[in-house]
């Protein structure tokens, strides 16, 4: 197990390699959070605007990007991928992009579109590259990469019950290494001919030090494979005229409940999604992104908090609580993390019943497109 150089003593070198187990079975813990629904809006009626950044769920704003150079090294084709993005010569137009034409909501269907979508799953930066590299807009009339954009940074955290469970020797390394280090997912973006911007289907994520936001580092080898549990699983195509606007994902991790009732039962496997969305702006401009993310089994839909500058935050969008089940290795080495909570910045949260109305069972006439309600939910949340 690579230590990445942060410490001498075998002790701490064990501990570090925990980092690994533990982002692998952690970054499979983004359950956000669960609130109350209000109506707000006439059009709308089930979306509350919170004001909390800290929404949680405990089992107990759109990034303005300025300008930028070019695509770095981090982006290189992978084997297997179905498109290969940031490479000279192969940038994919907008309808050539791995499409969905519809939002996975029921079990089924995100159980097969996850599974389908190995693939995409998220890959690691290399170490020493941009966190935020700047985007460069094509010239008129062509089309080419934009960049990759940091839209969601998770950070991971052990849970306030269980710390006193943590091995005195090895405790504070275990905290300070999660404390200290984030993820950032950076999907890329491209303009076409007509100066629309749109996403591929290829993801990046950075790994960073919190105290260096700029640049990237080598992770705990076990990192890499926990990506795989965070993939793309295509653009909506809804038949709009601009396509490529919103890229959806999913990400699955194993949750075990913290009361009475449940916590006999088994942990199971939980599949959220995650849209990132392209706001409504001029041809030739740089993108404004959304973010949402779904709760409950996708039961609900979060608009997140996010901004121009979301590596350099010192909070995470995304944050999850964890404990472990038991220490290996001498103990100090902790397994089996469980996911006990999750927290996120959240501006504001809509059910899927309201989502299921407004998209679906509405009369053709009022009925929206799912694009059209995530730039609707955007405004009413932005306040604007």
């Amino acid at each position: 197990m690579v230590a990445n150089g942060l410490f001498k003593s075998l002790t701490v070198v064990v501990v570090i390699g925990l980092a690994g187990l533990i982002a692998f079975d952690v970054f499979k813990s983004h359950e956000p959070a669960l609130q109350m629904t209000e109506p707000v809006s006439s059009l709308l009626d089930k979306i509350i605007i919170s004001g909390d950044e800290s929404s949680t769920n405990d089992g107990s704003g759109s990034p303005d990007v300025t300008d930028e150079a070019s695509i770095d090294s981090g982006t290189e084709a992978r084997p297997g991928s179905r498109l290969a993005v940031g490479i000279l010569g192969s940038i994919p137009e907008a309808k050539q992009l791995h499409s969905i034409a519809e939002v996975p909501w029921l079990q089924s269907q995100a159980d097969r579109a996850f599974n389908q979508s190995k693939s995409f799953a998220c890959q690691l930066l290399v170490p020493d590259v941009a966190v935020k590299p700047l985007l460069t807009r094509p010239s008129s009339g062509r089309r080419g990469v934009m960049g990759r954009i940091p839209v969601v940074t998770i950070g991971l955290e052990v849970d306030e019950k269980s710390k006193s469970k943590l091995p005195q020797a090895s405790r504070g390394a275990i905290q300070a290494y999660l404390r200290d280090h984030r993820l950032a997912i950076e999907p890329i973006v491209y303009q076409d001919a007509d100066g629309q911007a749109y996403f591929g289907t290829d993801c990046r994520a950075a790994f960073y030090p919190v105290s260096n936001p700029t640049t990237t580092i080598k992770p705990e080898p076990m990192i890499e494979e926990a990506m795989g549990r965070f993939r793309a699983l295509g653009v909506l195509d809804e038949g709009s005229a601009t396509p490529g606007r919103t890229l959806v994902m999913a990400f699955r991790y194993v949750q075990k409940a913290n009361d009475q009732i449940t916590q006999l039962l088994p942990p199971k496997d939980v599949t959220e999604l995650l849209f990132l969305h392209i706001a409504s702006g001029e041809p030739g401009a740089l993108p404004r992104l959304e973010v949402f993310a779904t709760t409950n089994e996708r039961q609900n839909l979060h608009r997140l908090i996010t901004s121009s500058s979301t590596s350099e935050d010192p909070l995470p969008v995304i944050s999850a609580t964890i404990q472990f089940e038991k220490f290996i290795l001498m103990g100090l080495y902790p397994s089996s993390p469980i996911v006990t909570g999750v927290r996120q910045r959240s501006a504001g949260v809509m059910s899927i019943d309201t989502i299921l109305k407004l998209t679906k069972f509405n009369v053709e006439a009022d009925r929206l497109s799912f694009e059209q309600l995530l730039d609707q939910f955007a405004t009413i949340t932005n306040g604007t």
